[in-house]
C-alpha cells in the first residue's frame, strides 16, 4: 500500500484502469491513449481478465467471444499467454481475425471478388469465379479451375466491405459483443472506418475498446489524431524511462504528461549537434546539410567511445538510425535491403517467411554444427535424427558440409534448392509455395500484382552471405537498429542519430516547427510523420538517452533542442575536416 501511495506512476495507471473498468461495466466504448512506456498491454490484459471474471462463463455458454485484434503475431502470442488462451477470448491479428469471420460466407466472398474491377482480366483467364471456393493464401490473388485465392491485402479490405451489409453487421455483433483493438493507430484504415461508421458513430453493436497511441503512428499515412465518438482515457504513467528522459517527453508532449515511479532515479538525456562543422555537406535528393558519410560515421563512433568513457555500457546500448540502407551498407546486406526497400520491417520483424526460416532454422543449425553442438543442432531441426548406421552419419555430414559451403559462396536460391533436395532442414510450406508459384509461371513474367513473389525471385539471386549479415541484425547481434524497427522495444541506453537518408524525414525542419508551430498545408503531414518517429526513438531508453544530429540545425531548431533537453544537456561537437 505504501509503495503505491509513493509511486506516482502506479497512481496514474490505477486511475486509467478505473476509467476503463467503469466504461466496460457501463457498456461504453472507449479509447485508451497510452504514451510510450505507459504499460498499454498491461491495461489491455487487465481489461480482458476483468471480462473473463465477470462475463467469461456466460460468453462461453452463449457461443460468443471477446475479439482482441492485434497488430503482430508477437503481440498475439504475448496476450494469449497472459490470459491462458481462455475460450471466451479470441486473440488474433487483423488478417487472422478477419479471415476467420469471412471464410464462413463463401457466396458473399464470391460476390465481392466479382466486384473487383482491377481483377477482371485475371478472373476471366482463370475461368471465372462460378461456385469455386474462396481461400486465403499468403501468395497473390489468383483464380484457377479449383479455387479463388485472395492476397494478403485483400483480407481487411474485404472485411470492411462485408460490414457495410446490415445482415453481416448483426451477425458480427452477435458473435463478438466486445472488440478490443490493440495498436488501433496502425490498424488497417478501411477496417477502422467500418468499425467507426457502423458501430461507434451510431453507438450500436459491440462495445469497442481501442488501445494505442496516435503519437506512435509510424507505419500508416494518417499521422494525426483520428476522431472517434467514444470516451477518451489517457494513461499518464511511464514505467520505462528515467525521469531525465521522461522530462524531455513531457516537454515534447505536454498534453499527456507522464509520471515516473521514482522521481529521483538516475539517468540522462543529452543532445549533440554538429553545427560548428564548416566543411562540405551533403546536397542530394535524400540528404541535405548532412556530414559526408565517412565523417558522419567517424563522428558517431567517436561519440560512442566518449560516452563509454563517461560510463555508458556499449554492450547494452542500441544505436538507432533512420534507414536500413545506411545500416545495410555498413553491415553487409545492401542488395537485400534494396529488394525490401519500403518494406524493411518485413525482415526486421521476421514477418517475411523466408527471412524467418533462415533466422530461426538455417542459421541456428549451421552455428551449432560448426561448434560441434549436435544436441543443439538437432533441437533446432525440431526432430530426432534418423541415424541407424554409419552411412547415415556420412549422409548428414555431406549435406551439412555442402550447406556450409553454399552459405559462404552460393546464392540464396542455391541454398534453398539444396535444402529442398536434402530436407536438412526442409523449407516450410510458405517458402515451398513461393517455389511452386515461380515454377507454375514456367519462366513467364511475374504478374504486376504479385510484389511478394517478385521480391522472392530477386532474393534467390543475391549472395547468401548477405543473409548471414542480416540475421545478425535481425537477431539483435549488433548494436544497430532502424528507428522504425524498435517500436515497442526498450533498451538500457540509446543513441539516436538524426541524419539524412530519406526525404520523408526532415529532422531540422521538425525541430524548427516544434519551436515555431508554423504548420502549413504543405508541411503538416511531414511534421507529424517525423514527430512520431522522433517520439518513438527517444522514448526507447531506460536509463540513458543521447541524440546526435549530423545535419545542420537552424536557429529555431536549436531553441527547441535547448528547451526540450535543457541548455546544460546540449553540446556542439568539435569536428575537423581531417
Amino acid at each position: 500500500m505504501n509503495e503505491t501511495i509513493n509511486n506516482p506512476a502506479i497512481i496514474a495507471a490505477q486511475k486509467a484502469q478505473r476509467k476503463i473498468n467503469e466504461a466496460i461495466d457501463a457498456g461504453d466504448s472507449f479509447r485508451l491513449e497510452a504514451g510510450a512506456g505507459a504499460g498499454k498491454t498491461y491495461s489491455l490484459v487487465a481489461a480482458l481478465k476483468r471480462l473473463i471474471e465477470k462475463q467469461g462463463p456466460d460468453l462461453v455458454q452463449a457461443g460468443q467471444q471477446v475479439a482482441c485484434i492485434t497488430y503482430t503475431e508477437v503481440a498475439r502470442n504475448e496476450i494469449a499467454q497472459e490470459i491462458e488462451d481462455h475460450p471466451a477470448i479470441l486473440v488474433n491479428t487483423i488478417h487472422g481475425f478477419s479471415w476467420g469471420f469471412l471464410r464462413q460466407f463463401q457466396k458473399a466472398l464470391r460476390e465481392l471478388v466479382l466486384e473487383m474491377d482491377d481483377r477482371k482480366e485475371k478472373i476471366e483467364q482463370g475461368g471465372g469465379v462460378g461456385s469455386k471456393p474462396v481461400d486465403y493464401d499468403l501468395g497473390f490473388f489468383g483464380v484457377d479451375t479449383n479455387r479463388v485465392t485472395l492476397s494478403h491485402d485483400d483480407i481487411p479490405a474485404m472485411m470492411a466491405r462485408l460490414l457495410q451489409n446490415k445482415k453481416f453487421q448483426l451477425m458480427f455483433a452477435q458473435q463478438f459483443p466486445v472488440i478490443f483493438i490493440d495498436e488501433y493507430q496502425d490498424t488497417h484504415r478501411q477496417f477502422m472506418e467500418a468499425i467507426t461508421n457502423h458501430f461507434l458513430t451510431p453507438a450500436t453493436g459491440p462495445l469497442v475498446g481501442l488501445f494505442g497511441d496516435h503519437w506512435q503512428t509510424i507505419y500508416r499515412s494518417e499521422y494525426e489524431l483520428a476522431e472517434y465518438p467514444i470516451k477518451q482515457i489517457p494513461k499518464g504513467s511511464n514505467f520505462r524511462s528515467a525521469p531525465a528522459i521522461v522530462k524531455v517527453l513531457n516537454k515534447l508532449r505536454p498534453e499527456l504528461r507522464q509520471a515516473v515511479p521514482d522521481p529521483n532515479a538516475k539517468g540522462e538525456a543529452r543532445f549533440f549537434h554538429t553545427n560548428g562543422y564548416t566543411g562540405r555537406r551533403t546536397n542530394d535528393a535524400h540528404s541535405k546539410e548532412d556530414l559526408p558519410p565517412d565523417l558522419a560515421r567517424r563522428t558517431r563512433e567517436d561519440l560512442m567511445q566518449r560516452l563509454q568513457g563517461e560510463g555508458w555500457d556499449l554492450s547494452s546500448t542500441k544505436v538507432l538510425m533512420l534507414t536500413h540502407n545506411v545500416l545495410a551498407a555498413e553491415q553487409g546486406y545492401p542488395k537485400l535491403a534494396k529488394i525490401y526497400s519500403g518494406r524493411n520491417e518485413q525482415f526486421a520483424k521476421k514477418e517475411d517467411p523466408v527471412i524467418k526460416f533462415f533466422a530461426e532454422a538455417v542459421e541456428p543449425i549451421c552455428e551449432a554444427y560448426c561448434a560441434s553442438r549436435y544436441g543443439d543442432m538437432f533441437r533446432a531441426f525440431g526432430t530426432n535424427p534418423t541415424i541407424t548406421q554409419h552411412s547415415d552419419k556420412i549422409s548428414w555430414r555431406r549435406d551439412l558440409d555442402t550447406l556450409q559451403r553454399l552459405r559462404t559462396k552460393g546464392t540464396v536460391g542455391q541454398v534453398i534448392d539444396h535444402l529442398k533436395a536434402t530436407g536438412r532442414p526442409l523449407p516450410p510450406d510458405r517458402v515451398m509455395r513461393r517455389e511452386e508459384e515461380l515454377n507454375t509461371l514456367n519462366g513467364a513474367p511475374i504478374p504486376d500484382d504479385a510484389p511478394a513473389l517478385r521480391r522472392y525471385d530477386s532474393l534467390r539471386n543475391i549472395s547468401y552471405g548477405e543473409v548471414i549479415e542480416l540475421v545478425k541484425f535481425v537477431e539483435n547481434q549488433t548494436a544497430f537498429a532502424t528507428q522504425h524497427s524498435v517500436k515497442g522495444a526498450q533498451f538500457e541506453n540509446v543513441l539516436v542519430v538524426l541524419g539524412g537518408g530519406w526525404n520523408h524525414y526532415n529532422w531540422p525542419q521538425l525541430l524548427e516547427l516544434i519551436e515555431t508551430n508554423a504548420l502549413t498545408a504543405k508541411n503538416t503531414k511531414g511534421f507529424y510523420r517525423a514527430r512520431n518517429l522522433f517520439y518513438v526513438s527517444i522514448s526507447r531508453p531506460i536509463t540513458r538517452l543521447a541524440v546526435l544530429a549530423t545535419q545542420t540545425m537552424p536557429d529555431h531548431a536549436l531553441k527547441a533542442i535547448n528547451r526540450l533537453f535543457g541548455s546544460d544537456n546540449v553540446e556542439e561537437l568539435p569536428i575537423s575536416r581531417n
